[in-house]
């Protein structure tokens, strides 16, 4: 699957699931957990970051999502502590972006993405919402 049918179905899994992963994002900053949510986006039956929160055989989506923090990846070294701020400036507002972690076999890419809710949006939704960064976070 190469970089834009990948966002083509990162996108319409954020259709069925974006309202659940905006509650998730909203509750990490109102508890104060962390000012950095972000969702891992997988493949694989299970991985070791963040916490499950949507699991693509039991929603019908094609991909998993866990729940997690920029904190966890640097902590976890999946992040470079010296592109931390690198990192947050390019942070877009959590409460009306997912902050996704795409991992597949190829490679890694964040990905900024408006949360979608419901089909009739979908004519005012700008293919260039969706932010693809081209970075060297990754340790």
């Amino acid at each position: 699957m190469n970089q834009e049918q990948s966002l083509l179905s990162l996108r319409s899994d954020l259709k069925k699931v974006g309202e659940y992963l905006k509650e998730i994002a909203e509750a990490i900053l109102d508890n104060e957990i962390s000012e950095f949510p972000l969702f891992i986006a997988h493949r694989e039956r299970a991985i070791s970051l963040g916490r499950a929160v949507v699991l693509a055989e039991k929603s019908g989506t094609y991909w998993s999502f866990n729940a997690s923090m920029l904190e966890e990846l640097v902590g976890r070294g999946i992040i470079q502590a010296d592109k931390v701020e690198e990192f947050r400036t390019l942070y877009k507002d959590a409460r009306y972006y997912a902050c996704i972690f795409m991992l597949t076999p190829e490679t890694m890419n964040v990905v900024f993405s408006p949360f979608l809710f419901h089909e009739e949006e979908e004519g005012e939704y700008n293919d260039n919402d969706d932010a693809v960064t081209d970075n060297d976070f990754w340790q």
